[in-house]
């Protein structure tokens, strides 16, 4: 089970690309102990959350992201890097860090990335986690129907009060290909379906949170 470590910063103003840069660095950090997929997203339309910044890290297991943890625990370049993320005139605040765990499912949908990530957060009602899971394989099979990729499903750990909390996520190319697909859910049987089941009394989550982020390149 693949492990997504993320960090949640906000620019301060006029600092916006000071930050991308920290992302970079820390990229590159990463990359030298054996991390080799971080990526930087940016919260587009995303409630209070707009204008973040998202960097995350993913790693084959829980394993594999203890040996790295470890490994950058000795390295006096981390302790540099953090200690100018915390200083007054840092270009971010810090202000998230998690992991989260990604369930397989058993599908076989497209792993190909997008420019635009679409991620929903939610609490599963206690005792209905396999129709939770049976909910996510649903919108997976639409979203992938209408050109989405990279459909997957995660719980998050060491997170604070979302702890527990179900990530939904999908990419596609482009702001118009998403919006086509908002389009499908209101017009396609199976879409409105899908909305049926999320607003029913039994419906098995309890959302959290929504938001539509595009990557930056690092």
């Amino acid at each position: 089970m693949s492990v997504v470590q993320s960090t949640v910063t906000r620019a301060k103003p006029g600092r916006r690309h000071d930050a991308v840069a920290v992302g970079l660095e820390a990229s590159k950090l990463l990359e030298r102990h054996g991390a080799e997929d971080s990526r930087l997203l940016a919260a587009d339309v995303a409630g209070e959350m707009a204008g973040t910044h998202v960097f995350t890290t993913e790693f084959d297991d829980a394993e594999t992201w203890g040996r790295i943890t470890d490994s950058l625990a000795a390295d006096a370049e981390l302790d540099a890097l953090m200690d100018r993320v915390e200083r007054d005139d840092s270009p971010v605040v810090v202000l998230s860090m998690s992991t989260g765990n990604v369930f397989p499912l058993d599908r076989s949908g497209s792993t190909d990335r997008g420019a635009v990530v679409e991620a929903y957060v939610s609490r599963v009602v206690p005792g209905r986690f396999e129709g939770a899971l049976e909910l996510a394989v649903a919108v997976f099979d639409f979203v992938e129907a209408h050109g989405g990729a990279s459909c997957r499903l995660m719980q998050l750990t060491n997170a604070g009060m979302l702890t527990e909390c179900l990530v939904a996520s999908w990419e596609l190319e482009s702001m118009q290909e998403l919006g086509r697909l908002g389009d499908a859910y209101g017009s396609e049987p199976e879409g409105q379906r899908i909305f049926g089941m999320l607003m029913a009394a039994d419906c098995p989550i309890t959302p959290v949170s929504s938001g539509i982020y595009r990557e930056i390149p690092l």
